[in-house]
């Protein structure tokens, strides 16, 4: 009797595709876009004033169909309140997500003189902390609000395919174009 249900387990699954022929097989080819876009926000830096600076930027990304998101940016900070005062120049590379990225990047304050910089962007908003080299080296962090949304991943495509010898009917099952009968083939 165990036999019996072993060989009934094993035949059911077997006659249900029956006739179907074997299932298409589905890939989705990676898809790249690029995203550039022009943005302002305002900038606060820790230890000086609490009145913003304004940053206007170009950002250019490549966003793949899984997410990955990786680019350049480049800035330009300045003061705006008792006229116009250039505040920084900087140049980035970012590396992660659609919706959060980790920054590497460098420039120059025209107070101070040539910095390296670490950040975090997420959707409208920046974070990050620049090392200015000066006679008093220091850590100088800041926060950022600006215009910049997520990036968009492009949406993967699909595409289906037969094993060898089949033939995709309906865009949704495989037809096999050879029959073997008594260990002869028929085409």
């Amino acid at each position: 009797m165990k036999y019996f249900l072993v060989l009934l387990i094993t035949l059911i699954p077997l006659s249900a595709n029956a006739g179907m022929g074997p299932a298409p097989i589905i890939t989705s080819p990676s898809t790249s876009t690029t995203d550039n876009h022009v943005y302002a926000g305002l900038k606060w830096t820790l230890g000086e004033s609490m009145t913003p600076k304004a940053v206007v930027g170009f950002n250019h990304a490549r966003i793949d169909s899984n997410g990955d998101t990786d680019g350049a940016d480049i800035s330009f900070s300045f003061g705006f309140v008792n006229g116009l005062q250039a505040d920084k120049l900087r140049a980035k590379y970012f590396d992660g997500q659609e919706s959060l990225q980790g920054e590497v990047g460098a420039g120059f304050d025209f107070t101070h003189g040539f910095f390296v910089g670490l950040g975090a962007k997420a959707p409208f908003i920046n974070i990050g902390a620049d090392y200015i080299f000066t006679s008093n080296p220091r850590w100088q962090p800041y926060f950022i609000l600006d215009t910049q949304k997520k990036h968009d991943k492009p949406k993967k495509r699909q595409s289906l395919t037969c094993p060898p010898n089949s033939t995709l009917i309906n865009n949704e099952r495989c037809r096999s174009d050879i029959i073997t009968i008594n260990d002869r083939t028929q085409t």
